[in-house]
């Protein structure tokens, strides 16, 4: 086994491992249990298939397949399945792991074991705790977020045209940048008519306890931008939705997004900064006495009883991720924390 103590070096290491099991230079792990079944059939059906005698026999190792959790939806009977997934499935936020329970399409459990990584978010945000920002700077690297959040649920939705259109639109964001083209695109895409983004319905205090667009996205309208003297001076109150499941709160992604553009333009005309350097509303959500804390356990809560294609849709729909105390490397205000497609030779491409 191969320790690595170095994260840096994984991705080379893991390069290398694949690369000796492909070519039969690295033992691959041994076979738990011999390739035979270690209890005949008993009986035989009217096609050879095992009689009635199978369902208590144990064909190689394991028993037969069956639900062994009560049904929650329509009252059939189906296998229940029960499996790990993480921490690098790309459904997922990084680095979060649950075992999982489906009963046909359909979640019986959810166990969140390892949380998503913690988050960071432009270096601005930790930049206005410590001294006044220009509040153009502030929003413009917020909608950038949330444009980023939403290319990754377009992603996972299947809309690669339109999820490009939302990468572009955060890479070269602007004061001068508009919503609309992108908005067009998500009504003719029919982005909030697929059955995927119904559901994942927060309560009140599960949304209070997450924060942010995703509160807000429940009817909260809670932000500390409201006690800031300069967003004040803007004129700035919360966008709210009602619904609070994930349609609700896309919808409200995308108002936000819009609301930023707005007072980033005013801010810039008017030379705007903020007043409070220990108070500050994050895309994430309020940072006050403590930074935006983990909230996967929300997950445990609110995806029992979905169908998986709604539950991955919820999931990309919630920011759960903690926010990191620092941020991270040399990123300076208005980089992507994301490795941008557009990079690779798509920048061509218009939506």
């Amino acid at each position: 086994m191969t320790h690595i103590d170095d994260l840096d070096a994984l991705p080379a290491a893991l390069v290398t491992a694949y690369r000796e099991l492909m070519e039969g230079r690295r033992e691959s792990s041994p076979r738990i249990l011999p390739d035979k079944p270690p209890n005949p059939w008993e009986g035989e059906g009217d096609f050879g298939q095992g009689g009635e005698g199978m369902m208590g026999g144990v064909p190689y190792g394991r028993p037969m397949a069956m639900n062994m959790e009560d049904d929650i939806r329509d009252g059939l009977t189906l296998d229940s399945l029960t499996f790990r997934l993480g921490p690098f499935f790309f459904a997922f936020p990084p680095g979060m792991a649950a075992e999982i329970t489906l009963q046909g399409d359909l979640v019986q459990t959810w166990k969140t074991q390892l949380v998503a990584y913690p988050q960071s978010l432009d270096s601005v945000f930790f930049i206005a705790r410590e001294r006044p920002v220009p509040i153009a700077e502030l929003e413009l690297a917020r909608a950038r977020h949330h444009l980023h959040r939403l290319y990754r649920g377009l992603h996972l939705a299947g809309l690669e045209s339109a999820s490009l259109s939302a990468l572009r639109l955060a890479q070269n964001l602007s004061t001068t940048s508009t919503l609309e083209g992108l908005r067009r695109y998500l009504s003719r895409s029919g982005f909030f008519r697929l059955a995927a983004i119904k559901g994942g319905v927060l309560g009140p205090d599960q949304a209070r306890k997450l924060g942010g667009p995703a509160a807000r996205a429940a009817g909260l309208d809670e932000d500390l931008r409201s006690g800031d003297a300069g967003y004040r001076r803007l004129g700035f109150s919360p966008v709210c939705q009602t619904g609070g499941d994930t349609c609700a709160r896309w919808r409200q992604v995308l108002a936000e997004i819009d609301q930023s553009l707005q007072l980033a333009r005013q801010a810039e005309r008017d030379d705007v900064s903020t007043s409070e350097v220990d108070r500050i509303e994050t895309p994430r959500g309020p940072w006050a006495e403590q930074r935006p804390e983990d909230a996967s356990a929300l997950l445990d809560e609110i995806l029992p009883g979905q169908e998986w294609g709604d539950a991955l849709a919820t999931i990309a729909s919630l920011d759960v991720a903690a926010v990191v105390e620092s941020p991270l490397g040399t990123q300076t205000a208005g980089e992507s924390p994301i490795t941008n497609p557009l990079d690779k030779g798509v920048a061509g491409l218009s939506g």
